[in-house]
Parts: structure tokens; sequence; C-alpha cells
């Protein structure tokens, strides 16, 4: 991945570059509007701790939250495509690093979106009370 600047943000536009012998495998991509991208929390170092202060106060599991701090340091993120360009799509809508390694793209499709989600409360307060 390559970024403008260094800093993480589901803001930000970036840019994923695909290895020259893989870009055939593109091919078709940019008839979607969104894409599933799997990459490698490459920086993250994992403390052992699978319980953590989240948010005021509440305590939750590694697997409750979406944390890069994770014993399995893999990241996930459905992304807008916005551009194709030979092997490098532009993206927006991920939240990682300049030089974060891509592990696999997948298309975003009907079969992955999902109605009536639930989350807790605490994650409702800590996302949206801006």
């Amino acid at each position: 991945m390559k970024r403008e600047d260094n800093s993480p943000s589901r803001r930000s536009v970036v840019k994923i570059v695909v290895d020259k012998e893989y870009e055939e495998g593109l091919r078709g991509i940019e008839d979607y509007s969104h894409l599933i991208i799997v990459y490698h929390l490459h920086l993250s170092q994992f403390d052992g701790n699978l319980v953590r202060d989240f948010h005021e106060g509440v305590r939750v599991g590694v697997f409750a939250t979406r944390t890069h701090e994770r014993p399995n340091p893999i990241g996930i993120s459905v992304v807008e495509l916005l551009k194709v360009e030979g092997n490098i799509l532009q993206v927006g809508g991920i939240n990682a690093v300049d030089g974060t390694p891509v592990l696999d793209i997948k298309p975003y499709d009907y079969f992955d979106r999902v109605e009536n989600i639930r989350v807790p409360g605490w994650w409702l307060k800590k996302f949206y009370q801006h």
C-alpha cells in the first residue's frame, strides 16, 4: 500500500500496488464498486493481553474489537474502489499505513452484505459520540 502520508485513516485515498506478475488477476475488478482487502498488520506488536480497557473503563477481549494489537496480525477492510490503472488500485476506506503488505483482494458482492447488525453500546458511544 502507498499513502500520501503515513497516518492510518479511513478517510484517505490509498494506492494498492499489485505485483506486475499478478496484474492479469485484476481483470474485471473495475466492475465492482467495493473490495475486501486482507492485509498483514506488520507493525503490530501483540503484548499478550487478551483483555484490555477499550473505552471509558469497558474491558473487552481482543476478538471483540477491531484493534491492530492482535495475536494474529491480520487486518481486513471493505474499501471503495475509486480507480484502476494497470496494476494500481486507488481505494478509499482502509485504515493501514504506507508499506502495509496486502495478502489478498476480493470483490465485495451482495453475499457479503449484512443488514440489521447488532453492536454493543460502548462501541456506539465510542464511534458515534462525535
